[in-house]
């Protein structure tokens, strides 16, 4: 942290640029440098927390939700969809004030589904494994 408190940005990371949206409240998070490598994280604060003082649950849903989108954009291209599945099981807690990222692979692209797993860590820590479909939406879809 800075001393304004503000988290010094990892090298090969961008803050998001859309702030206005859920993912901007629910952050913000941070995209690695555009290429081929995905990767998805934030910097765990107290608002991330749960009774129990370490990450909510929800928190890194969300984190691997985006997440699956960072894959899949990467590999196919930007495209209009949505998240059909997104199953996932917690390995560790989640520490307050650390950087958590997340970052995997697309496993199948179709036509109009995508399918990726990934994982969530935090200092090389497993905390969640994920995997999704995401559905390609056409222009007559709404």
């Amino acid at each position: 942290m800075t001393d304004k408190n503000e988290p010094i940005i990892p090298a090969g990371w961008q803050l998001q640029s859309h702030h206005e949206t859920f993912s901007g409240q629910a952050g913000p998070f941070y995209f690695r440098d555009p290429g081929p490598k995905p990767g998805v994280g934030f910097f765990s604060e107290p608002h991330h927390a749960n009774l129990a003082g370490v990450v909510h649950g929800g928190a890194l849903m969300t984190l691997a939700d985006i997440s699956l989108w960072d894959i899949c954009a990467r590999e196919v291209g930007f495209f209009r969809g949505l998240t059909v599945t997104m199953n996932s099981e917690f390995l560790g807690p989640g520490p307050i004030g650390a950087f958590i990222e997340a970052t995997g692979e697309v496993t199948r692209a179709g036509r109009k589904l995508i399918f990726a797993r990934g994982m969530v860590t935090s200092d090389g820590k497993p905390l969640l494994s994920y995997s999704g479909t995401l559905k390609r939406l056409s222009d007559s879809d709404s």
